[in-house]
């Protein structure tokens, strides 16, 4: 296919499918609407630093309040979340120096119900974070990795469960300038609210309904609502599971294996939530796989977004997700992509050769 032509013709699925879900979109909008305009009130008892104590329903972090009072409106809100879809796009392509049409074309739906639809900015920030603080972190740039990935967890806490990707900064030193950087955008974003307010307390222990479609259900996991174990459980395992993607030289894995955790033990069942393992899977299948076609990202498409709309049982859709997920663990033995494939252009740091810098932190050899 010709090139131009093939973004032409993205552009035109892009467009199409956000305007398809514009029509009756923005869903969640009145969370950010109703949240923003509270936390900006510094004084009134129920908002300003009182926000997450007053409503502990509200599991969005302040970062994406302000990025939606900032925007001032879900229109303005969906189109930033369309464009940060071409970001995360670019950001693999640029990762992997490869394109999938498919890949694409399966990324375009799953993404504009999130970013369109669902309009929830809270997780467009936080993949659109996890992916730019992957690629700093690949680029050896602790203070913006840390930085980045500061600021996916204060926009959405779930996205603690991608601090792997800090084990790809080049040596001990860039991984605690990495950490402390990300420790301090937490610290600054989350602190105020609980020294002000100690009832702040209650957001963490704020639980939704296990459904009977979820992963967790499927798992044998019955409790009507969330278990208390469960969120700890999400992040450390999300975090493992990255740790030795790293040290196997599957470092494009890590976002992927941290959704694919919080899916297997998340109560909760939007739609939405798919997003977060396409954009996992897209970096993945462009960046770390050796398959030429892009197999998680159709694969999640299909089993974690598609399937939500077959009239089957709802045990069903809980094993569905179950077994996508599961399979996730397979990228961990996947044969590492050749790192020369895929080894962006980093400048060496001074009086180290280019090539040691370039693998430093991958897990990858620097022997072919």
């Amino acid at each position: 296919m010709n090139i131009r032509l093939g973004y032409w013709l993205l552009a035109g699925w892009a467009a199409a499918w956000f305007a398809g879900m514009a029509l009756h979109g923005g869903m969640a909008w009145h969370f950010f609407d109703e949240g923003s305009r509270a936390l900006v009130h510094l004084h009134d008892p129920r908002g300003g630093l009182h926000l997450y104590a007053a409503a502990p329903i509200l599991q969005i972090g302040p970062v994406a309040f302000l990025v939606a009072a900032a925007l001032r409106g879900v229109v303005a809100a969906q189109v930033f979340g369309a464009a940060t879809g071409a970001y995360i796009m670019w950001q693999a392509y640029r990762l992997g120096h490869r394109w999938s049409w498919w890949a694409a074309v399966c990324f375009v739906p799953v993404w504009m119900y999130l970013a369109v639809a669902s309009a929830h900015l809270d997780d467009v920030l936080a993949l659109a974070g996890g992916v730019a603080a992957l690629a700093a972190a690949r680029y050896g740039r602790p203070v913006a990795a840390g930085l980045l990935l500061g600021l996916a967890v204060d926009a959405k806490p779930w996205a603690l469960g991608f601090a792997a990707l800090l084990l790809l900064l080049p040596g001990p030193r860039a991984m605690l300038r990495g950490a402390l950087s990300a420790a301090a955008a937490i610290v600054a974003a989350w602190l105020p609210f609980f020294l002000a307010d100690r009832g702040t307390v209650r957001a963490l222990h704020f639980t939704i309904p296990n459904t009977s479609l979820s992963a967790l259900r499927a798992l044998g996991v019955t409790d009507a609502r969330t278990p208390p174990w469960d969120r700890p459980a999400q992040a450390l395992l999300g975090i493992g599971l990255g740790i030795v993607a790293v040290r196997r030289g599957n470092w494009p894995a890590v976002l992927l294996l941290a959704m694919a955790a919080r899916l297997a033990l998340e109560p909760g069942t939007n739609k939405y939530y798919a997003a977060g393992a396409v954009v996992g899977a897209l970096v993945w299948d462009l960046v770390g796989s050796t398959a030429r076609f892009p197999w998680w990202t159709v694969g999640a498409m299909v089993a974690l977004h598609a399937s939500r709309w077959l009239p089957v049982p709802d045990a069903v859709h809980g094993r569905i997700a179950l077994v996508y997920c599961l399979a996730c663990v397979y990228v961990l033995f996947d044969r590492p992509r050749p790192a020369s494939e895929s080894r962006p252009a980093v400048p060496a740091q001074a009086g180290q050769p280019p090539e040691v810098h370039a693998y430093a932190g991958s897990g990858a050899s620097r022997n072919p």
